[in-house]
């Protein structure tokens, strides 16, 4: 004889009544146990394993212990499922067709205890979406009946219960006035008529009660109609039984002073991919939380800033660094990261990984650190930063930036020399314009040494050629043939020559400009005069 493992599952709308001795659920168990154990000559047998959802409806399968049966389903551990009742197992068609899906495709049935069919025949399953059609009915008219109370309820004033709003208490199912948050409320309308900032009521609120408050949190109080002693139901307002904290006249006011502010000129930055390429590695030496691109308005013009959130969520009161302009501390991240990015390999392998369909695009001016980053959307720059770093705090005076474990690979030697245990300290020169934390990274910092081996070879080829040419040894003809060289080409590399001697000087040292490289110089006509090659070529005039 074939075993029939027996899941039993119970369920119970509500709570009530749960912690007693003896409760529903245990009820509906004992009752399956019973009806298991009579088809014992069937094979059937009961799996150890408890399935009960106190306190979960049956209009859904939200449910912990039906999740696990299910799962328990699916891995074919159970064979038939007992229900005291086919209404605790749901009361919903749709999610009766879900189950029986699940069900047929593991080759598993349910029976109920007190109502005569099962699932293994089809006037069973006919049976079986009448009983439901009937239990889902009856949920449905049992919400109406509710949600047809709480509106009549609510039309006569009643409170109906839910979270207690700030500035009452809750006394036999009534709302009164607790008279410390009554005065605390009464004072954050007042505040708001006299500063019309919601950051100056948190830094007022804070300051005179001690409570810190969120913004969102403020203008949520700022607009509850329970304060004038009303009730709302949908969008209707209706006289409430509990007595009013603000008049009619003030909350109107108040009202009137929201609505005139635009939301475009108060909003955060919602599309968090148009700006700011250091989102999600900046964080506040002031309050240690992350920053954050935030937007405001001024003369008709949008200025995005990193912002901490706590400035943002509980007023700027709470943060002492202030906000740091978006394009400024970007530009000077990216000025600290380009000197990293001279070597063509390094460069070309950071965009083959986070760009590999731009490469082909990006190779023709590889040799340039600065036009490729000119070249980079805003989201490839984010992403060619995070690559680098891995965190930047800003501090009141200072920048610390924390290197990727591949930064700290390729850091040039000046970078190294300030860098222990992984992270970089910059002071940096700091100004506050309108509370405004301005950044301006030392030039010092970024001119590292990077000398460019094949210009520097090439120039000690130019002087050699020049003093053999120059003494009579050979002719030109004679020297491309000794040396295996295109004549036009040699006649190229002897223009190098005739570079500025501080031009010379910078090359040896390393200090050229990004763009300065063989390529353009023998491509391009070298000026003869000095003065218009440092023009030319970016060079500082002397």
């Amino acid at each position: 004889m074939k075993e029939v493992r027996c899941a039993i599952y119970t369920r119970k709308s509500t709570e009530e009544g749960l912690d007693k001795e003896f409760n529903t659920l245990e009820a509906q168990r004992e009752a399956g146990e019973n009806y298991v154990l009579s088809q014992k000559h069937q094979g059937w047998k009961i799996i150890p394993e408890h399935y009960d959802d106190g306190g979960f409806s049956g209009g859904n399968m939200n449910r912990p212990a039906l999740e696990r049966l299910l799962e328990d389903i699916n891995a074919g551990k159970v064979d038939m499922i007992v229900v005291y009742k086919i209404d605790r197992l749901t009361r919903s068609l749709t999610d009766f067709s879900k189950m029986i899906e699940i069900l047929e495709k593991n080759n598993c049935s349910f029976v109920s205890v007190t109502q005569n069919f099962n699932t293994a025949d089809s006037m069973g399953r006919l049976m079986l979406n009448i009983l439901l059609s009937f239990a889902q009915f009856e949920r449905e008219v049992s919400g109406e009946r509710i949600r047809d109370k709480v509106a009549a309820s609510k039309k006569k004033g009643m409170w109906m219960g839910g979270a207690v709003p700030t500035g009452y208490v809750a006394i036999n199912k009534k709302l009164k006035i607790k008279p410390e948050e009554g005065e605390m409320i009464r004072f954050m309308f007042e505040s708001y008529l006299k500063h019309k900032s919601i950051t100056a009521v948190c830094k007022l609120v804070k300051d005179n009660y001690g409570i810190e408050y969120r913004r969102e949190m403020i203008k949520r109080l700022l607009k509850n109609p329970v304060y004038l002693g009303k009730v709302k139901h949908k969008n209707e307002l209706y006289d409430g039984q509990h007595p009013a904290i603000i008049d009619q006249e003030t909350f109107d006011k108040v009202a009137e002073i929201r609505s005139s502010k635009d939301v475009a000129k108060r909003s955060c930055l919602y599309k968090k991919n148009e700006v700011g390429i250091l989102r999600g590695i900046l964080t506040c030496g002031c309050c240690h939380t992350r920053m954050t691109p935030t937007v405001s308005m001024g003369h008709g013009r949008r200025r995005y800033y990193y912002t901490s959130t706590k400035a943002k969520y509980y007023g700027y009161h709470t943060c002492h660094n202030g906000s740091v302009a978006v394009a400024i501390l970007d530009e000077a991240i990216i000025q600290i990261i380009t000197p990293m990015l001279k070597d063509a390999h390094i460069l070309n392998g950071l965009i083959k990984q986070i760009a590999p369909d731009k490469t082909k695009e990006l190779f023709k001016i590889m040799q340039h650190p600065e036009k490729v980053l000119a070249k980079m959307s805003e989201l490839d720059k984010s992403l060619l930063v995070k690559e680098l770093i891995e965190n930047i705090t800003v501090q009141c005076d200072n920048l610390e930036i924390k290197w990727t474990a591949l930064a700290l690979d390729i850091l040039p030697d000046k970078y190294a020399s300030q860098t222990k245990d992984g992270i970089m300290t910059i002071d940096v020169p700091l100004s506050r314009t309108h509370g405004v934390l301005q950044v301006t990274v030392p030039e010092a910092l970024t001119q590292t040494s990077c000398p460019n081996k094949e210009l520097i070879k090439a120039l000690s080829k130019a002087f050699k050629y020049q003093k053999i040419l120059t003494s009579g040894r050979m002719t030109i003809a004679e020297l491309s043939l000794h040396e295996e060289l295109d004549a036009g080409y040699l006649g190229r590399i002897l223009r190098l020559t005739s570079l500025a001697p501080d031009i010379i000087k910078s090359v040896l040292a390393g200090t050229q400009p990004a763009d300065f490289i063989l390529k353009r110089l023998i491509r391009e006509e070298i000026p003869p005069i000095w003065a218009e090659q440092r023009k030319k070529y970016n060079f500082p005039e002397i």
